[in-house]
């Protein structure tokens, strides 16, 4: 079975793991809705990112990963 891009968004949609990612001077660089919508786009492995966001990794890549809350998600993106 071939997923169409629309099948893949709407799936990836009703994940909403939100999280911030940070460089080492603090500074907000990124927000991402979940894991695979940050490795399409930010270049990042999807596993690594899980595992700093539960604990077992301080970093990946030389970022952290904060988990934010979906009302801060859609305040970043501008939906609120």
């Amino acid at each position: 079975m071939v997923w169409s891009k629309e099948s893949r968004e709407k799936q990836s949609n009703r994940f909403l793991n939100p999280f911030k990612v940070v460089d080492y001077r603090g500074v907000v660089i990124g927000v991402y809705k979940n894991s695979v919508e940050a490795e399409r786009e930010g270049g990042f492995q999807s596993n690594a990112i899980r595992q700093v966001l539960n604990g077992r990794a301080k970093s990946h890549k030389r970022f952290t990963f904060l988990r934010i809350s979906v009302d801060e998600y859609l305040k970043y993106i501008g939906e609120e």
